[in-house]
């Protein structure tokens, strides 16, 4: 018969695995990349819209790499991921929305007083 287990080296009673530290190493190094785009992004353009649209970007990007990293949520079903980015989604755009007519109320504020 086939066996199914893997053929790697049996750990002898009392010994302990060595680490698999490799995936957290890149992890880190793709976070460190990203903040330093940031970083880039945010000392080194002048202050507009682009350039917090950038950073906003990047920023939900580090975010949603973290959960899918740590929390473990590239590994689950697309129905739980669906469930869990269409709120996500739904909010970003109503930030979105709220600052824009924010935006809007307090210019029409400040003309109808001048």
């Amino acid at each position: 018969m086939a066996s199914h287990a893997p053929t790697e080296h049996t750990l002898a009673p009392g010994e302990i695995a060595k680490p698999n530290t490799g995936w957290i190493w890149r992890v880190f190094g793709i976070l460190v990349l990203i903040t330093a785009v940031e970083f880039v992004f945010v000392f080194l353009m002048h202050p507009s819209t682009l350039r917090n649209s950038i950073f906003i970007v990047l920023t939900i990007f580090k975010a949603f790499f973290i959960v899918a990293e740590f929390m473990h949520l590239k590994h689950e079903t697309k129905g739980l991921i669906w469930t869990i980015l269409v709120p996500v989604a739904l909010l970003i755009w109503l930030l979105v929305a709220l600052i824009t007519e924010g935006s809007f109320i307090g210019e029409v504020l400040q003309n109808m007083f001048k």
